[in-house]
């Protein structure tokens, strides 16, 4: 795959400076892009043709009007003046055309037009239509190079008028999460700072929530209700509806604004809660989600909704009533500075971070990518004896005075290769639903030389056990009939950096987490020949904690990029304080990368952007590939190896095996000066489920990697086209085997030329 600069222009055609779905979804992402020094215009409808509330903005330099909203003919005016855009395709070398909300603009003149456009661009439709069009529909005759969705079930009909592989799915964007002052963003509104302010937004449903907020409000006088509404009209119909029902006093205030999002964001800060009631609409043609949800969820103020369709999707980041009475409960904890109203905060926070600009573009790159380029594949080859590794269901250790089995089941192993002996540091699940990780050691990789008899590692702090496991062992006993995986320390991966080996693992609490702890080469050593207990390991280990607060995230590795060059651009105020990532200092003092999955695609973050830069989850490393054996999702496997050629990496993905989902795993090279930088992926997997073990056990249809070394040199060492690796991977997720190859026959010739 080329790098990112192949995309020499992006010329985008959909809503603009307006106060709905579309516009909201595009915002935040062509901001983003400019601030990255990337060309990026924008082609929207006329001010006298609008899609959605126009804002009391200026439009910017980069933005050209020219058509009416669904070609509507408007007296004086062209339905479609296509010449702007042409002269950036044929003549500025614009080489990406996305289209956004495809039935909101001008189609039959678009059409007539697409060939030029193709000819000279990748032409990419960034749907919005909750329902299918009537299949004779113009607006299927277009052939787009990719379609890309944020909902699967957009997805779901897509398919059946495009190739799978051309079909897409990303995540709807948040806006740059922000902490703006309340004193100061009452100031700059005139509000007062001494009251609770909740605040309703014009989009929404003003009437239904009132009942409540009224009560409320009667109840506590420090309460303040303020609306936003966009016309006077707005404001005299909700006025009317409220007297009406017989409330002489409405809100305190129904403030007339059309504000830009940064705007929006001072009223947001300035509020101690924002309740947001989509009352009885139904579902329209559009995407039933919440965009104004998406906006405003990272602005430090929690939000209470209505629980239907348009707030579900955002989990615990939201809170939902159905009834009154839960209404008036949650606003209370949420007014109030109660633990549940940072806990909702938090965990808005991380979803803001999860959906930023910046992975949400990596994610719309990728695809960009993807149309600009093409792949090819090797194979590895299996150990005739595996597995390797089976579980010893016969050794006990005592956890709080209980005896317990700790191996039932072992898989996932990280590997890495010291002196000339490889260790794998591998998961093993107790009787008791709790995985932990053991230690085995071989000197020619294949056969044992060692292994530990008690874990080395396992969960010791709150994070890496539920709060109640005995409620989550009798609800799996419900759903399964059998206690499965009830929490701990899951798939470790280990690097080797200097004198210090770094893990990162699975934390499964209360909510899974991505984790990380370290070790002393010297004390991991000298642990194997006189540390004889579980605690005594567990000691040794000095823990992170949670890489990315309140993120259900996991599968990571580590590695140092010491070529790395970084191109850091501020993103107006973004620094402030870094509550969200937590790691070990050192990392943030050198150039360190860290790859990460928030389902269904990897992340790549340099730790030097989180010390310049502040809190950010990375960008959009690699994306599941629509059609293929990866298409569902992927992540990352093994911590990659240096090779001459740049760096690789074996991961893993989810995609479908006659007809049933399995794990297999594949290749990425990428550059040393540019880690993200994808040079090769390989079209076929390099290992798939083919043999028993692989094919049946306790999860079926699974060959998982977290660990991967050289076969006669050290894991920080680099390697050459003749060089072996080993790959360790969980089979089915019961037992571990192995498979091997040479460089060279992993990386295409063209590229080690």
């Amino acid at each position: 795959m080329p790098n990112l600069e192949s995309v020499n222009g992006i010329a985008v055609m959909g809503s603009w400076n307006t106060d709905g779905g579309v516009s909201r979804h595009t915002t935040p992402l062509i901001e983003w892009l400019h601030s990255q020094g990337y060309r990026v215009k924008v082609f929207t409808h006329y001010k006298k043709s609008p899609f959605g509330m126009p804002l009391n903005v200026k439009d910017e330099d980069f933005v050209t009007r020219c058509y009416t909203t669904e070609g509507k003919p408007i007296p004086g005016l062209n339905s479609f003046n296509f010449n702007p855009l042409l002269d950036a395709i044929e003549k500025e070398g614009y080489n990406i055309f996305l289209a956004e909300d495809l039935g909101m603009l001008p189609m039959k003149e678009l059409l007539e037009v697409f060939p030029r456009i193709k000819k000279n661009a990748k032409t990419i439709l960034l749907n919005h239509d909750n329902e299918p069009k009537p299949n004779d529909s113009i607006f299927w005759e277009f052939d787009w190079d990719a379609v890309i969705n944020f909902l699967s079930s957009q997805s779901e009909f897509m398919v059946k008028h495009y190739p799978a592989e051309k079909v897409y799915l990303t995540s709807f964007p948040c806006y740059p999460v922000l902490h703006i002052a309340r004193e100061k963003a009452c100031r700059r509104l005139n509000l007062p700072a001494d009251k609770k302010i909740i605040l309703t937004f014009g989009e929404y449903d003003f009437v239904d929530p009132f009942n409540v907020l009224y009560r409320l409000r009667e109840e506590d006088p420090s309460i303040y209700l303020v609306a936003l509404v966009y016309t006077q009209d707005m404001k005299d119909i909700l006025e009317n509806k409220l007297k009406e029902q017989g409330f002489d006093k409405g809100y305190d205030e129904i403030r007339i604004e059309r504000p830009s999002w940064q705007r929006r964001a001072k009223y947001v800060s300035a509020s101690q809660l924002v309740v947001l009631d989509k009352g009885k609409i139904i579902v329209g043609e559009g995407a039933i989600i919440s965009s104004t949800a998406f906006q405003i969820i990272g602005w430090g103020t929690p939000i209470l909704a209505s629980d239907n369709f348009w707030f579900r999707l955002f989990g615990n980041a939201i809170l939902r009533f159905t009834i009154d009475e839960e209404f008036v409960e949650q606003a209370k904890l949420l007014l109030n500075d109660s633990p549940k109203r940072g806990e909702v905060i938090s965990h808005a926070q991380a979803f803001a971070y999860s959906h930023s600009p910046e992975r949400v573009c990596s994610q719309i790159f990728y695809i960009f990518q993807r149309c600009l380029s093409s792949s090819q594949y090797r194979k590895l080859s299996r150990f005739r004896g595996n597995p390797i590794l089976k579980a010893r269901p016969i050794y006990i250790i005592n956890i709080g005075g209980n005896e317990l089995y700790w191996e039932k089941l072992v898989y996932n192993a990280a590997a890495v290769r010291i002196n000339g002996i490889t260790y794998l540091l591998y998961r093993a699940l107790g009787e008791d639903g709790i995985s932990r990780i053991g230690l085995w050691w071989s000197r020619d990789g294949y056969h044992q030389d060692g292994r530990l008899l008690f874990p080395i590692f396992g969960p010791r702090e709150d994070y890496e056990l539920p709060g109640e496991t005995k409620k989550r062992r009798e609800e799996q006993r419900k759903l399964y009939g059998m206690v499965r995986e009830v929490g701990g320390t899951e798939d470790p991966r280990v690097t080797l950096i200097g004198d210090t080996l770094y893990m990162t693992y699975t934390a499964y609490g209360d909510m899974i987490q991505l984790a990380m702890a370290k070790i002393k080469v010297e004390d991991f050593l000298k642990g194997i020949k006189e540390v004889n207990s579980y605690e005594g390991w567990n000691r040794l280990w000095v823990r992170n904690g949670p890489v990315f607060k309140a993120l259900d995230d996991k599968d990571a590795v580590l590695f140092p990029v010491e070529e790395h060059k970084v191109r850091q651009h501020q993103i107006s105020s973004r620094k402030g304080r870094n509550e969200f990532v937590t790691l070990f200092p050192e990392l943030l003092e050198g150039k360190f990368a860290l790859i990460h999955r928030i389902s269904p695609d990897m992340q790549i973050l340099y730790t030097e952007k989180i010390k310049n830069l502040g809190s950010s989850v990375g960008k959009t490393f690699f994306m599941p590939r629509p059609g293929m054996w990866d298409g569902e999702k992927v992540g990352a496997g093994a911590p990659p190896l240096r090779t001459k050629y740049g760096w690789l990496y074996i991961y893993h993905g989810v995609g479908k095996q006659n007809d049933k989902e399995a794990y297999r795993l594949g290749v990425i090279l990428t550059s040393f000066d540019d880690p993200a930088g994808i040079l090769y992926v390989s079209h076929i997997p390099v290992l798939e489920p083919e043999e028993d073990y692989e094919i049946n056990g306790w999860v079926p249809n699974v060959v998982f990697t977290c660990g991967v070394v050289p076969k006669y040199k050290d894991s920080n060492e680099t390697l050459d086209e003749n060089d072996e690796i080993m790959v360790y991977y969980g089979a089915a997720d019961e037992v571990i085997g192995v498979a091997e190859a040479k460089i060279g026959e992993l990386i295409p010739k063209e590229l080690r030329e």
